[in-house]
């Protein structure tokens, strides 16, 4: 989808919580009893249904138009059939006919105008930005006709998540951004059912065009041990049907407690990468940037940083095998860099640093001196800036480390205050959403001044265009062709160094149901949030 990525994107923390117990179907196989998902990290205080700021579970019950796949940036029928980029600046969804309300109400079209108009009025609630590009929504029959500003075609998948809600009911509501929508009125295949501090239960909405493709009769949520460790002890011990956590060695850790049902799929959830700040040498010389491309050895640095369960990043900012059909194919080995210090130093010596005695220098004599920023607490980017550091120490660099804590981290990285930091970005499926908020220099803030996106500096009038090229494509062949510049600048110029994967941490159990997404069956991401959980619930069948 549109909008901005965050440079703090979660990477080893575990979502940890207070403990509960979970009720598990009454008979193995053909059983639709109840499953269990690993929620927040503490108890819940307030049962807060609001689609846009609520709890875990409230995914299950609201509809979107479509449901997009994060994988691919395809799009699937929700409430909405299908989709059509009339041209440029004109976007149009076909609603779904005989929907209903979960209180018995048609679902109009109306609605789907009232939200978003709603959004509008209320811009805390429009977390993808959609309204920074659009100019009016209308309906024509059943068809919802969305205009935009300026050209951006790739809107369609912000426009495709926005949760849609009821006229009649938000309407009434003078604050929808405290509304804690209770009862809650949705279209999705589950309502509420019941509130705990320590377990939220949804049930059935049996009034959802989505009743049947949902197999289990209830889906809870429950909060766990707010130490790590003792969290990843109910992980492993079947607390949880399902959970989100990154667990080191995940094969000695997790499955091998009980490898007949302990299962886990760790895909590619965006890019990790070395941002650097280039309003400052050496990190302005693109050859530079380039040469430490080559010095990085990445996968000594995914060995280091997440044990081998994810891939090396390729250089051009796609994630692969997702994004295959986008690769630029004048792009050797599909963009993938092998460390070479030869060629490393071919290009040092092209942007006017030497190796003497040792140490890579510069015209004066003065070693290339820098840090690396990265959150104390994540323990998989502090193993990545350890291995980068010496691979860059290996052809003369003085590299060290800077651990702050997470909050200094952001703070200092929005404001463009670090010299390099580890960080990532994309991940939505969305080319235009992996480029547009890493290379647009409208989002390049002055040092100091604090940036949503685009925090290592980069400007160029001619990836401007690029970008702007590739926002007005209206034809998927056409979208892909629109890359292949961004690619090769990624390639050549390196802005950011791409290292490897941010994982998707998904662990399940297939003691009581299966259908979980896994390599062999990547339908979207193990995430247990947004529209991937509503695409699981709707995979899943009893063991």
């Amino acid at each position: 989808m549109t909008g901005v990525v965050s440079l703090t994107l979660a990477a080893c923390g575990s979502a940890s919580s207070s403990s509960a117990s979970s009720t598990k179907p009454s008979a193995p196989g053909g059983n639709t009893g109840q499953l269990t998902i690993e929620g927040t990290t503490a108890p819940v205080t307030v049962n807060n249904l609001n689609p846009y700021n609520g709890n875990f579970g409230v995914d299950l019950m609201y509809n979107s138009l479509m449901l997009v796949d994060p994988i691919n940036g395809t799009m699937s029928p929700e409430l909405a059939t299908s989709f059509k980029a009339v041209n440029s600046t004109t976007l149009e969804f076909t609603l779904r006919k005989g929907v209903k309300w979960s209180n018995g109400s048609s679902f109009t079209p109306e609605d789907v105008v009232f939200t978003f108009e709603m959004l509008k009025k209320f811009p805390a609630l429009d977390g993808g930005g959609v309204w920074d590009q659009l100019s009016s929504v209308s309906a024509s029959g059943n068809t919802i006709v969305f205009k935009l500003s300026v050209p951006d075609v790739p809107l369609n998948l912000s426009l495709a998540s926005v949760p849609i809600v009821s006229q009649a009911v938000w309407s009434k509501v003078a604050n929808p951004v405290t509304y804690t929508a209770i009862p809650p009125v949705v279209t999705g295949p589950y309502t509420f059912d019941s509130y705990a501090p320590t377990k939220s239960v949804f049930k059935k909405n049996p009034l959802s065009f989505e009743a049947s493709q949902v197999k289990p009769e209830t889906v809870a949520f429950l909060v766990g041990s707010s130490s790590q460790s003792t969290n990843e002890l109910l992980v492993a011990s079947d607390t949880y049907d399902f959970s989100y956590n990154y667990f080191p060695d995940v094969q000695a850790t997790y499955v091998s407690r009980n490898p007949q049902y302990n299962k886990y799929w760790f895909p590619a959830g965006g890019v990790v990468g070395l941002f650097m700040n280039l309003t400052e040498a050496p990190f302005n010389n693109a050859d530079f940037r380039r040469g430490m491309s080559y010095a990085i050895d990445r996968q000594a640095v995914e060995n280091k940083a997440v044990f081998g369960v994810e891939a090396v990043a390729p250089q051009t900012g796609l994630i692969l095998p997702g994004e295959q059909t986008w690769t630029d194919p004048s792009i050797p080995n599909d963009g993938l860099v092998t460390q070479n210090d030869a060629t490393a130093l071919k290009y040092f010596k092209l942007a006017g640093y030497t190796d003497k005695n040792g140490k890579l220098v510069d015209s004066a004599g003065t070693q290339v001196s820098f840090s690396i920023m990265e959150p104390n607490n994540y323990s998989d980017w502090v193993g990545a800036a350890q291995q980068i550091a010496s691979d860059l120490g290996r052809v003369g660099m003085n590299v060290t480390l800077n651990e702050p804590t997470s909050a200094v981290y952001t703070t200092d990285t929005e404001a463009g205050e670090f010299q390099a930091a580890i960080g990532s970005f994309g991940g939505s499926g969305s080319a235009y959403s992996t480029f547009n908020p890493i290379l647009n220099s409208s989002f390049a803030a002055p040092i100091k001044s604090d940036a949503v996106s685009n925090w290592e500096r980069f400007k160029s009038s001619q990836v401007d265009s690029d970008l702007a090229n590739l926002a007005a494509a209206t034809t998927n062949s056409a979208m892909i062709k629109a890359t292949y510049p961004l690619q090769e600048l990624m390639y050549k110029q390196a802005p950011i160094i791409d290292l490897y994967y941010g994982g998707m941490w998904g662990l399940f159990t297939t003691k009581h149901w299966v259908g979980w997404p896994s390599a062999s069956d990547p339908y979207t991401l193990p995430a247990t949030w947004d529209d991937d959980l509503l695409a699981i619930m709707m995979h899943v069948r009893p063991s």
